[in-house]
């Protein structure tokens, strides 16, 4: 299995056909709309994590490149251990219009007066650059060649700057008049990963530094998660989300995928794939289940996308910790890492086995409906799998005793006898198995290592 997902493979001829989720249609919509702006623009695209955020802006980054736009794409994330979000804007600026540079004369002023901007503005220089003040508390205890300077550096800062907005403004015209018909285009992704601090660094000086005619950027951002870190940076009595209506132009939204094809998707990323085929990835198995269980089990317990990877993950440790588990155990794994969050009294019972399957089962029966769409023939198959997880053989054979007096008794009601007749066929299958192994003791050892403690070890 992998905790972090394979690199993308994006074919610059065809970018959209990486996708496991239909965005070409999404990405043409946001061509067209960057295409006809004429002035300068900042627009967010907000999604949830895990919504296929950065995959997006990676194929429609190639296939702008494809339709001949300047285009630069920087990950704020990957380079926040830089400590100056300004430099690293800048760097990433250079490298990636370097190849453009014969194209346009005005390409080499962009660059210096890039690094003119670094060395004049200092983090006392911003202050004062992007905000028009200077705070002159404790001014008297400075001397006046102290302040001096600071207005030397203020007044450089303010001239590098405005050195640096008309340079940046020329390229961009340069650009367009050799035929290009899109801005300069600047993608950023990742700033909802970074520190609070450093987000919001670069966002202020993409706000004083960048704000020309021709440039536009496009910044991907998980709105919600952002808005908490820019309160968290400027105080809780600080509205972050309101700063970002203010920071943005236009704030667009990338459309969700749905719950299968995020949970198909999760699937192949995490490459846990093989270790679920008991989920239905394969019809060898009389036991398998549909491969949209995990999608029952979010609708059923409303769990978000972020619930959904650190369930697979999870669940995907334990079948790799115990490469013996059959495929099958998957499912009811599932249902009892779900409780572990969801109902954990319950999940402290179950592990500690002071409530057997039959007990267990009563709290599911409460969800039957959405956990197994109305099939009984899935809650059948369900319910002796789960048998099987934590009682072994021993549990499956008091199932199938039980079953057989049900059947057998005298005015036993034809709906009754149907279900608990596919019981005893299910029960048959497990019972036949040459195994006497405990795999809820097995699944029980791995979870201690995903840091599980029974309740009533927390106050010891």
């Amino acid at each position: 299995m992998r905790f972090e997902p394979p690199e993308l493979k994006i074919d610059q001829e065809s970018p959209w056909s990486a996708s496991a989720f239909p965005l070409s249609d999404t990405g043409q919509k946001l061509t067209h709309l960057v295409k006809g702006v004429e002035g300068p623009a900042v627009i967010s695209l907000t999604s949830p994590w895990g919504t296929g955020k950065t995959t997006f802006l990676d194929m429609w980054a190639a296939s702008l490149k494809k339709d001949k736009a300047k285009v630069v794409k920087f990950s704020a994330w990957e380079v926040d251990y830089t400590h100056d979000a300004l430099v690293a804007l800048i760097q990433e600026l250079g490298s990636q219009l370097q190849a453009h540079q014969a194209k346009s004369p005005s390409f080499d002023k962009v660059r210096n007066k890039g690094l003119e901007l670094v060395r004049t503005v200092t983090p006392f220089a911003v202050k004062i650059a992007t905000s028009g003040l200077i705070d002159l508390e404790g001014v008297g205890e400075l001397s006046k060649e102290l302040v001096e300077k600071k207005l030397q550096a203020h007044e450089s800062a303010k001239k590098s700057a405005e050195g640096f907005r008309d340079c940046l403004q020329k390229y961009a015209e340069d650009l367009q008049e050799v035929g290009n018909e899109f801005p300069l285009v600047i993608i950023v992704d990742e700033l909802d990963r970074c520190r609070p601090r450093y987000a919001v660094e670069l966002l202020e000086s993409i706000k004083h530094f960048f704000n020309v005619p021709g440039v536009v950027f496009v910044i991907g951002i998980d709105g919600e998660q952002l808005g908490e870190a820019i309160k968290g940076h400027y105080g809780q009595g600080y509205d972050g989300h309101r700063y970002l209506r203010k920071f943005f132009h236009l704030q667009l939204r990338l459309p969700e995928p749905d719950l299968e094809s995020f949970c198909a998707n999760l699937l192949n990323k995490l490459g846990i794939k093989e270790g679920f085929d008991g989920l239905g990835r394969s019809s060898r198995s009389e036991s398998s289940f549909p491969n949209d269980f995990i999608v029952n089990l979010a609708r059923t317990y409303r769990l978000s996308l972020r619930d959904i990877e650190r369930l697979m993950l999870e669940a995907g440790a334990i079948h790799a910790a115990n490469p013996k588990f059959p495929p099958i155990l998957a499912a009811p794994i599932l249902w009892l890492l779900v409780q572990r969050y969801e109902n954990p009294s319950l999940f402290d019972e179950a592990t500690s086995k002071r409530l057997n399957s039959e007990a267990l089962w009563k709290h599911i029966e409460n969800d039957r409906k959405t956990l197994f769409r109305g099939s009984e023939d899935l809650e059948i198959r369900f319910r002796v799998i789960f048998t099987y997880l934590i009682e072994g053989k021993v549990g499956v054979g008091q199932l199938h005793r039980r079953a057989k007096e049900i059947t057998e008794a005298d005015g036993a009601k034809a709906p009754d006898s149907r279900y608990w007749g596919q019981i005893i066929s299910k029960c048959l299958h497990f019972l036949e198995i040459d195994s006497q192994r405990d795999f809820m003791d097995d699944a029980l050892s791995t979870m201690s290592l995903l840091g599980y403690r029974r309740l009533n070890d927390i106050y010891y």
